[in-house]
């Protein structure tokens, strides 16, 4: 999973930009580098995570307003069923360079999060808005 954090996640990371940073750590359960934290920023309170593609690259705010400045993903390798249903409910979908990126919502607690597929399609969630679509639109 080392090439897809040094894609995904190591872009723009204040710890370092490649998985030899010293401060590596990937979390099999949250399938993601944990140490991750967004070193770009577009103005005062607005991080941005370089290796992600538009729609996708802003990690949100937390319930009191300030800027979150790590991205919650979840990194999957090809092959990976992600099985959304009624609680784990895909918002948005895009296919980019052999990854499906999806932006996924837990209406039940309240938590979002992305899912990065290797070579995933949009048929995984099809009643996901595909941001293709409207990729001009988005900053």
């Amino acid at each position: 999973m080392e090439y897809m954090v040094e894609k995904f996640q190591c872009p723009g990371c204040a710890n370092g930009s490649n998985t030899k940073c010293g401060y590596y750590d990937y979390n099999t359960r949250k399938q993601q580098c944990v140490a991750h934290t967004c070193g770009t920023y577009f103005g005062v309170n607005n991080p941005i995570a370089l290796g992600m593609p538009k729609g996708f690259h802003k990690p949100g705010f937390h319930a009191n307003g300030k800027a979150k400045n790590k991205i919650d993903l979840s990194l999957h390798k090809k092959g990976y069923d992600p099985e959304y249903d009624h609680l784990n409910v895909p918002v948005w979908a895009m296919e980019e360079d052999g990854f499906l990126f999806v932006r996924v919502f837990s209406p039940r607690i309240n938590i979002t999060w992305i899912d990065v597929i290797e070579g995933g399609s949009l048929d995984l969630c099809p009643n996901a808005i595909d941001v293709s679509s409207f990729i001009d639109e988005i900053d």
